[in-house]
């Protein structure tokens, strides 16, 4: 009896296991044709040319890099309840995320001088609307498939 249920067990745990590594690989498969269809909305809303884009994509690769390392070490700000904290802890926390937005803010300044070496005013201007854009069209289309469940 002992050894069928140590069996099943480790059978629960397997599969699991095998479930949860399926559900990463299609999270991040998801997450490259994300990637891929923003590249290519981006880089015709800016109209850039093979050689822009060749000199543009790496840089604005690093750039979108450490935007999220800036956002995800600052993720546990939105992961504490705040009925939990004392004021002293939650001024510290809207502090803390004052510090997050200065950087990137000192980032996307740094970055803007860096793409412009590269790309035009208007194009990084173009390249601003665009992301916005692009993240709307994504949000409507998640909020259809929602909808859909």
């Amino acid at each position: 009896m002992k050894q069928t249920t140590i069996l099943l067990l480790l059978a629960l745990f397997t599969f699991t296991g095998t479930a949860a590594f399926a559900q990463a690989d299609k999270h991040k498969e998801r997450q490259e044709k994300i990637e891929a269809a923003k590249t290519a909305f981006l880089t015709d809303k800016m109209g850039l040319s093979p050689e822009q884009s060749q000199k543009f994509w790496p840089l604005y690769n690093e750039y979108e890099a450490r935007r999220h390392d800036l956002y995800t070490s600052s993720n546990s700000l939105k992961r504490v309840s705040l009925n939990e904290m004392s004021e002293q802890e939650i001024k510290t926390l809207i502090n803390n995320r004052f510090e997050r937005d200065q950087k990137v803010l000192n980032l996307e300044k740094e970055y803007a001088a860096k793409f412009q070496r590269v790309i035009s005013t208007r194009q990084l201007a173009q390249l601003y609307r665009a992301e916005h854009e692009f993240t709307k069209l994504l949000l409507r289309r998640l909020d259809g498939k929602h909808a859909q469940q």
